[in-house]
C-alpha cells in the first residue's frame, strides 16, 4: 500500500512498531507485566507520568480552541491527570511535590515547545498514551494480584473497564476522519516515535532511582 492510501492509524502503527517494542523490553516495563516489580519503581514511574500527562493535556486543551481534530480527540474523558492524581495519592504521595527527573524534563521541554509552534503534533504523544489503554488493563489486572489491592491505586492503568475496546475503536476512527495536512501526519508521526522513546527513557529511570 502507498504511502498516500495509508490511514495516519496505519501510518501511526506500522512506523512506531520498533518504538513501542523498545519501550516494552525495558526492565520496569517487563516487570510490571510480571507483577516483580517494586511498588516504589511504579510510584516513581507514575509520578513521571504525571508530569507528563499534565503538561499534554495542558497543551491539547489550549489547542481544541483553534483546531477542531484536537476538540474531538482531546475529550475530557481522554485525559489522564485526574487517574494519575487519584493513583497517586493512594500511594500517599502529593502530586504537587513530585520533581521531574531528567528524561521527563527533557520531555516536557519539547512538548512545550511544540505547544508553541505545531499544537497538532502533539496528537503523536496522546495517541501513544491513549494506546497504552489496550495493556492496561492486563497491567492492572497483574499488580492487582500481585499487591492483593481491591480496585484502588490503579486507575490510570485501566481507565475505561469493559468499555475500554469501543473507546479505541471510536479514537481510530476520529483519528482517521480527521482531515490532516501531510505535514501535519508527518509531525504526528514522528511525535509519537518520540513518545515511545521518552516512556522508553523515564522507565529506566524510574527502574534505577530506587
Amino acid at each position: 500500500m502507498t504511502e498516500a492510501h495509508r490511514t495516519i492509524m496505519e501510518r501511526l502503527r506500522e512506523e512506531t512498531s520498533g518504538h513501542h517494542k523498545d519501550a516494552e523490553s525495558r526492565t520496569l516495563q517487563r516487570q510490571i507485566a510480571k507483577g516483580t516489580v517494586e511498588r516504589g519503581a511504579f510510584v516513581r514511574y507514575l509520578g513521571q507520568l504525571y508530569l507528563v500527562h499534565r503538561t499534554l493535556e495542558d497543551g491539547l486543551r489550549e489547542a481544541r480552541v483553534k483546531h477542531p481534530a484536537i476538540a474531538v480527540l482531546a475529550t475530557s474523558e481522554r485525559m489522564r491527570v485526574p487517574d494519575l492524581v487519584y493513583d497517586l495519592e493512594f500511594f500517599e504521595v502529593a502530586p504537587e511535590s513530585l520533581l521531574p527527573g531528567r528524561a521527563t524534563r527533557r520531555f516536557v521541554s519539547l512538548m512545550e515547545k511544540v505547544r508553541a509552534s505545531d499544537p497538532v503534533a502533539l496528537l503523536g504523544a496522546f495517541y501513544v498514551v491513549e494506546g497504552s489503554t489496550n495493556g492496561g488493563r492486563f497491567l492492572a489486572q497483574v499488580l492487582h494480584r500481585a499487591w492483593n489491592l481491591d480496585g484502588d491505586g490503579l486507575a490510570s492503568l485501566d481507565p475505561y473497564g469493559d468499555r475500554q475496546p469501543l473507546l479505541w475503536g471510536a479514537f481510530k476512527r476520529e483519528m482517521n476522519a480527521a482531515a490532516f495536512e501531510p505535514g501535519q501526519v508527518e509531525a504526528i508521526v514522528g511525535m509519537a516515535k518520540r513518545t515511545f522513546e521518552a516512556i522508553a527513557e523515564i522507565s529506566d529511570e524510574a527502574a534505577s532511582a530506587g
